[in-house]
């Protein structure tokens, strides 16, 4: 359980980076990372836009997880922590990223989309 711990809290941590990148305006247009919607790709401000809107729930979500993550990681590794217990944490950890992922990705889409109204 300890692996799929460190692997969730890398992803958050990757995510949280990515927020940022997006917060600040400097994750450009691409076709692998970020909000790639008609909307978003309309134009380079609609996707920067977007992404500087989306970032702060993707950071505040990520955020979240990496606490959650960093105070399990050493009960984890002393094998002190109930299976039952680590795996309904890990599960709620994945959900609270996947829910702040959709709800950024919702958030962004909705101000590229205005932008183009």
């Amino acid at each position: 359980m300890t692996v799929v711990i460190g692997l969730v809290l890398i992803g958050a941590m990757g995510l949280v980076f990515l927020g940022w990148l997006g917060l600040i305006g400097r994750l450009p247009p691409n076709h692998f990372v970020g909000i790639r919607t008609r909307f978003t790709r309309q134009n380079e401000q609609n996707w920067y836009e977007a992404h500087r809107e989306a970032g702060s729930i993707l950071i505040l979500g990520s955020v979240a997880v990496v606490a959650g993550g960093l105070a399990l990681f050493p009960f984890a590794l002393a094998g002190s922590l109930p299976e039952t217990f680590a795996t309904a944490a890990v599960v709620a950890m994945v959900a609270i990223l996947l829910a702040s992922a959709v709800a950024a990705w919702l958030i962004g889409t909705r101000r590229a989309r205005a932008r183009l109204s």
